[in-house]
């Protein structure tokens, strides 16, 4: 990968996603606006189905109503804060298949960069706003304060969680440059990524222990909030930011090995 200083792809980034603010504001206000309403809607059914089970079986692996709504608030925050960036993965097939791909590889900049980063949705970031303010919510009804230190462990998980969460989308768009096959990988991604919404105790051993130490999806919630309720070792984060560090050299040296075999699209 060319090495570039990080104000250039900083540069970079926010002109692409300016941009697309522009595109989506002159030619799409109204899908817009359904598209924010939908993204609310889900996440208030799925508070709704949380209430219904958590409601009538009163507690769910030990958890309370107030704190595993809390969880499912703090995943789709942490989940909207990465998918914000990674849009760009959904569009990859397409464009190895017009030759856009390899207009990537004769850049300046990395070809990873562009592949993972080149398609920010501004529309995400409108959501985030108030997914922040309801898992503030949840935290507080939950009987919970956020102290200067829980905040600092929060976002040294949420650090770990996208590093981790790129390293699986390298893995994905590496396939989609071997195989021309994202579509239905990044559609299973997402179908697992989901059960990360509830916490990840109810998966008995092994899952835990797969969606924690091999996947992103136990760090988008459950952990962060394990720690807020007084439940995790925050020294067994030593091992999960080795673990982080691990997958992201073997994502970007299985995209090497992929690039290797690429052929452009018009051969």
């Amino acid at each position: 990968m060319r090495k570039y200083h990080l104000r250039a792809y900083l540069r970079v980034w926010l002109k692409l996603t300016a941009q697309l603010f522009q595109s989506q504001i002159a030619n799409s206000r109204g899908a817009a606006l359904l598209f924010i309403m939908g993204k609310l809607l889900r996440l208030a059914t799925a508070c709704l189905l949380v209430y219904v089970v958590v409601g009538r079986a009163k507690l769910i692996s030990g958890y309370s109503l107030n704190q595993a709504i809390f969880i499912l608030l703090l995943f789709n925050l942490i989940q909207t804060f990465s998918q914000l960036f990674l849009r760009g993965v959904y569009m990859f097939r397409q464009k190895v298949i017009d030759g856009t791909f390899d207009f990537y590889l004769l850049n300046p900049l990395s070809e990873l960069f562009y592949s993972l980063f080149s398609y920010t949705d501004p529309l995400d970031i409108v959501v985030f706003i108030p997914y922040l303010f309801l898992t503030g919510w949840g935290l507080v009804n939950a009987g919970y304060a956020l102290t200067v230190w829980s905040a600092l462990i929060i976002l040294l998980i949420t650090i770990l969680t996208f590093i981790m969460v790129i390293s699986w989308h390298i893995l994905i768009i590496s396939i989609g440059v071997r195989y021309l096959e994202v579509d239905n990988t990044i559609m299973l991604y997402r179908d697992i990524e989901r059960m990360g919404a509830f916490p990840v105790d109810i998966y008995g051993k092994l899952g835990q222990f797969l969606l924690t130490y091999l996947a992103p999806f136990a760090l988008m919630a459950t952990i962060p909030a394990k720690y807020i309720f007084g439940q995790y070792n925050p020294l067994l984060l030593i091992v999960i930011a080795f673990l982080a560090y691990l997958e992201l050299r073997l994502s970007i040296w299985f995209w090497q090995r992929c690039l290797i075999h690429y052929s452009s699209s018009s051969s």
